[in-house]
């Protein structure tokens, strides 16, 4: 039957992993430890991993600032090796940055009995001593709404993640970090790019790893919104775009189709349960979707371009994983990012993962990532794709 089909591939573009929420509830922040510096550590909380993972692990909530710079507080996880090196200070630290688990606050990966689940090549971090500071963004665990795709927003978690990581007694840090993250997660590990220099001068990013990074936003939504995959991702941007820019989802969808995005977002991707309903939701939207498009409408398609990436610059190196078959980002726009960045002086490596959708790319290019992250810290020159 089709929707079984249909519920296969989402089952495979959001990477399911069935569990539960924790009982943990550390997530309420005040306006007043909002209001505290950018990265400061507001509370923590430890958490058992299993026991193949030889590190320890903590629940952290700290302080942040939203695309705008106004106050908010992010929830995430920081996971400590036991082979991390014995100099605090000298401690390497990766950012991770996931992909899409949802945009409801109950979504967050902190707060799920498999959290280590959720950090993609933990065990490989992990053998190779490094801290991983793995944020919620703000919104998913502590209250919303969530910047979802809001590249400067979440770019701001990735790195106070990391502020906060190396406040967490015990824990420590260099002030050098990698940053690295796959589908949603590489759009916000790109954007950490591009702000880092001036919202957190006291650290040195080394170098980005990103997998299948949405970056044209307009060419990609006009490109999905034909897939039952690429509707329920549009729903998710456009609900959180209403509320973070508070521009009213009626100027472009009628009332049904606001009802239908609206039971979308309710639910995760985390469960098989979940995504069952989100694909009942979606249903609704198969039909008469937009009224307006939005990248033809003025306010939507600022907000568009806003949270877009036409290439990178500056010295940061970057490496960049892309299926051939991804249906999700597509191989020609991440293909015209890297030649953009080229030109514009960056230092890129594009990696082709041949016959590899958008879930499977995840995987197949883990290892080259992790290996490549390594070779930053220890000050190898990157290799590049430009010429």
């Amino acid at each position: 039957m089709k929707w079984i089909a249909s519920l296969i591939i989402l089952f495979l573009v959001f990477q399911v992993t069935d569990s539960k929420p924790s009982k943990a509830n550390m997530y309420e922040a005040t306006a007043s430890e909002m209001g505290s510096p950018p990265g400061t550590l507001l509370r923590y909380q430890p958490v058992r991993l299993p026991p193949l993972f030889r590190a320890k692990a903590w629940r952290i909530l700290y302080a942040t600032r939203d695309y705008r710079g106004r106050p908010i507080a992010s929830s995430g996880v920081v996971v400590l090796p036991d082979r991390a090196n014995l100099n605090p200070a000298r401690r390497t630290i990766v950012a991770w940055a996931h992909p899409t688990t949802g945009i409801a606050r109950k979504c967050a990966p902190s707060i799920q009995e498999t959290l280590h689940q959720s950090i993609l090549g933990l065990n490989e971090l992990i053998a190779s001593g490094h801290i991983i500071a793995a944020t919620d963004y703000p919104g998913l665990g502590t209250a919303g709404p969530i910047g979802y795709l809001v590249g400067k927003g979440q770019a701001h978690a990735v790195i106070d993640s990391v502020r906060a990581a190396r406040k967490l007694p015990g824990v420590g840090g260099s002030n050098e970090y990698a940053a690295w993250g796959f589908s949603q997660g590489a759009h916000a590990a790109l954007f950490a790019v591009q702000v880092n220099h001036t919202y957190a001068p006291e650290l040195k990013m080394v170098g980005v790893a990103a997998i299948a990074p949405p970056t044209l936003l307009a060419r990609l939504l006009r490109a999905d919104i034909g897939s039952i995959e690429g509707r329920v991702l549009a729903a998710y941007a456009l609900g959180s775009w209403s509320l973070k820019y508070a521009i009213p989802l009626s100027t472009i969808a009628d009332a049904s189709v606001i009802s239908a995005v609206s039971r979308v977002n309710s639910n995760c991707t985390i469960s098989g349960s979940d995504l069952l309903k989100i694909l009942t939701a979606e249903r609704s939207l198969q039909q008469n979707f937009f009224k307006v498009d939005p990248w033809n409408h003025p306010r939507w398609a600022n907000v568009i371009a806003a949270n877009s990436l036409s290439g990178m610059s500056g010295g940061t190196p970057a490496i960049i994983f892309q299926g051939s078959i991804d249906s999700i980002v597509r191989p020609e726009v991440t293909a015209e990012f890297v030649r953009n960045s080229c030109r514009n002086g960056a230092r890129v490596k594009l990696v082709a993962l041949k016959g590899k959708s958008h879930s499977g790319s995840a995987k197949a290019g883990e290892a080259e990532a992790i290996r490549w992250i390594n070779e930053r810290f220890r000050g190898s020159p990157a290799p590049s794709s430009c010429k």
